[in-house]
């Protein structure tokens, strides 16, 4: 089981994370609160998870990247440092729980409908655990692999779509007001770039540590764009209103393009796009979940929590919320809160550390 990864490795599985659930949805979250003005609370969104990583690297950087579980328990001692790892876990199982529930919810609501949403959890769920079962390295590189696949897909899809994109949609710029602005960065800032803070059980593992703050940070400015760009292409092409009105904006929009009439259907491009990112987003969250049990355990490693943490993944998504409005709800208006919660638990803990001087000790 190897987990080394390199820097450049670091970067691809950055930008799989931050695009993978939140393609399909960023669109929906946005306009939700600032309508035609969505790509500018999107724009915001990136500049405050921007700044918000900032100091999360910082400081890790001067715990030397040592993993988020170990720097806890240095810092607080074993039990206190104990209960908080296990939020962390808990908090890496939820994500996955939520991640594995959207993804059901998409295939069922607009790929196959009056189908079982069991089959298509329990699928992807063994499959995050087969991959998180030969380590960091073999998801690394996979996800090495495909992700250039992805991105090429993602933007022959947009070159397909521009004809029908009318720049009036977006006007007038800043009809919106600054409250309404900021409620929508608000919806995404959480989803995902708060997340991300799972990785801090990742950056141990990359064998080159030197520029990796660098090479972070602009993995999240690329990704960020990404999204930036499918805001405002997808507020462009469906107009405002039916982008708040539709989960799955993105989907909808690549369901206009028809290249002949013997070849349709051309939005399961986009579909396959973001099973790849959700899949490598459940298996960071998984990985990070395993990692903090296996270093509380003291195991040698975390194979006997494997079908454990899948199981418990599983019961959970089907838990979580009764149906996809209550489940939408729930991720615009508390989500950010609730990372944001953790980040800062985490932040108090590492700045604590550091008066102490156990930066020093790593």
């Amino acid at each position: 089981m190897n987990h080394s990864i390199s820097r450049w490795q670091l970067v691809l599985l950055v930008i799989s994370f931050i695009y993978g659930s939140s393609l399909l949805m960023a669109p929906g979250l946005t306009a939700a609160a600032s309508y035609r003005d969505a790509w500018i609370s999107m724009l915001l969104a990136v500049v405050m998870g921007v700044l918000l990583n900032v100091v999360w690297m910082m400081l890790l950087k001067r715990y030397n990247y040592l993993s988020i579980f170990s720097i806890v328990e240095n810092v607080t001692g074993k039990w206190i440092g104990m209960f908080i790892n296990l939020l962390i876990v808990f908090f890496g199982i939820h994500l996955a729980a939520y991640i594995v529930r959207n993804f059901s919810n998409f295939m069922v609501i607009n790929v196959i409908p009056d189908s079982n949403e069991w089959t298509y959890q329990i699928m992807i769920i063994l499959l995050a655990i087969y991959s998180c079962y030969y380590g960091l390295n073999n998801i690394a590189s996979v996800n090495e692999f495909l992700l250039p696949w992805m991105l090429l897909l993602f933007a022959i899809s947009v070159a397909l779509i521009a004809n029908k994109f009318d720049l009036n949609q977006l006007k007038p710029v800043l009809n919106e007001s600054f409250l309404s602005i900021t409620q929508g960065a608000y919806n995404t800032l959480g989803f995902p770039f708060i997340e991300i803070i799972l990785l801090g059980a990742v950056f141990t593992f990359v064998t080159q540590k030197e520029k990796i703050i660098k090479s972070y940070l602009l993995a999240i400015v690329f990704a960020g764009f990404i999204l930036v760009f499918t805001v405002f292409l997808t507020v462009g092409t469906e107009g405002p209103y039916m982008v708040t009105r539709i989960s799955y904006s993105t989907y909808a929009m690549m369901k206009d393009i028809t290249i002949i009439e013997l070849f349709e259907r051309v939005e399961v491009v986009i579909a396959v796009v973001w099973i790849f990112g959700i899949l490598i987003k459940i298996c960071l969250c998984l990985f990070a979940a395993l990692k903090g049990l296996q270093h509380i355990s003291k195991h040698e490693n975390y194979h006997p929590f494997l079908l454990p943490v899948g199981i418990i993944t599983w019961v959970m998504s089907n838990e979580i919320h009764r149906n996809t409005r209550d489940f939408t709800d729930f991720v615009a208006k508390y989500w950010t809160l609730w990372w944001f919660t953790l980040y800062v638990i985490l932040v108090l803990i590492m700045i604590i550390g550091i008066a102490m001087k156990k930066d020093k000790q790593t």
